[in-house]
């Protein structure tokens, strides 16, 4: 008895080794969606979720040299990532994660796995022709109803200006026919052309006070229609004119409200407007609710190529080259971590090519990165 006894506590604490040295092999590594950084469908239980990306690639390579298997652990946004990270919640963070100072008094970093930059996005140049946009501004000035109403007005001045005529003075030399038909197409040609030139023979008395009135309510109307296309021209030029981060001093500027973007830009006296995510600030940018959308150049290009397959060339998005705010993407981990020292090393191996091959990194920017 004694010894069957002792034969199944031996087997109790062998399974329970077996089952510590199966969870130690496997580490539980956080990610949250960031496009082509880390990709899945969170509409798929994460069972089924099969992540991929630049940074997945990266991850299976690293653990794989460590020998170590991983569990997917699902965020929505980096700031729940690195939380639970620091509460060790997950044995490390990777997805496209700015080191920055004050997350650093949260986690540790590993060596920068991309280099990067901030860039802008803006739309593309839909009305090249100023022409085209002056037509497209009179056609939303002049609607069906508004032309009606104007050829009515037309109408009845050229009445109006017919009958004053005939009740001239003896003085006066008549500038119609007396006849109605004759008479008021002249009087509709009169109404036409008084309507923006001062063209007409002088008369005294009340064909001259309709004159007036007339040219007068002409004059109105082109100085609303001249205003109304100048506006646009200028909004335009505004809109079309940011080349560079100083041009976003007097912009509409949108950025992720819980981006490292953000803040940089209120360093700069930019209040940007805080949107939820890229999705939402591309759809403000195509919109014409903003004027510039600013985050990590590489996400920006990627989603802008992906954006711009499903729209006409005039409504595309552009991001423009120039890039500024120098940042680095790194592998979050608990503070002392001891996984930090291993990874920074398959990093580095990763990072290395051999005997003039581009190395594992350079492949996955090639795979993944416009």
């Amino acid at each position: 008895m004694k010894l069957w006894r002792t034969i199944v506590w031996i087997g109790l604490l062998i399974t329970v080794a077996m089952g510590n040295l199966q969870a130690a092999d496997t580490l539980k590594i956080g990610i949250k969606p960031s496009e082509p950084w880390v990709m899945y469908d969170k509409n798929l239980p994460p069972e089924q979720r099969q992540p991929k990306g630049f940074s997945i690639d990266l991850w299976n390579a690293i653990a794989q040299q460590l020998g170590k298997k991983t569990e997917w652990v699902y965020f929505d946004t980096v700031p729940e990532l690195i939380s639970a990270t620091e509460n060790k919640v997950v044995d490390a963070g990777i997805s496209a994660i700015t080191v920055t100072s004050q997350r650093e008094t949260q986690v540790d970093f590993s060596n920068s796995m991309y280099e990067l930059g901030l860039q802008i996005m803006i739309p593309g140049d839909s009305s090249p022709n100023p022409w085209l946009v002056a037509i497209g501004e009179i056609g939303k000035l002049f609607t069906w109803q508004v032309l009606l109403a104007l050829l009515g007005l037309i109408v009845l001045f050229a009445h109006v200006r017919w009958l004053a005529d005939g009740a001239a003075g003896k003085g006066d030399v008549a500038t119609f026919a007396s006849d109605y038909r004759s008479g008021i197409v002249e009087a509709l040609w009169w109404a036409l052309t008084m309507f923006f030139t001062w063209d007409t023979q002088p008369r005294r008395g009340l064909a001259r006070l309709v004159d007036l009135m007339w040219f007068l309510m002409g004059f109105l109307c082109l100085g609303i229609l001249s205003s109304v296309i100048t506006a646009a021209l200028t909004a335009q030029n505004i809109s079309s004119n940011i080349q560079s981060v100083q041009d976003l001093m007097d912009k509409k500027v949108a950025a992720v409200a819980t981006d490292a973007p953000r803040q940089f830009l209120a360093t700069l006296g930019i209040n940007a407007i805080p949107v939820t995510d890229l999705s939402e600030g591309m759809r403000k940018l195509a919109n014409k609710e903003v004027d510039a959308l600013v985050h990590d150049g590489p996400r920006l290009v990627y989603l802008a190529g992906q954006y711009n397959h499903n729209v006409k060339p005039n409504e595309q998005l552009v991001v423009l080259p120039a890039s500024f705010d120098p940042q680095t993407y790194g592998i979050a981990f608990p503070t002392d971590s001891q996984l930090v020292e291993p990874v920074n090393k398959a990093l580095m191996k990763l990072r290395e090519g051999q005997a003039g091959s581009e190395s594992f990194h350079q492949s996955l920017r090639k795979r993944w990165l416009p």
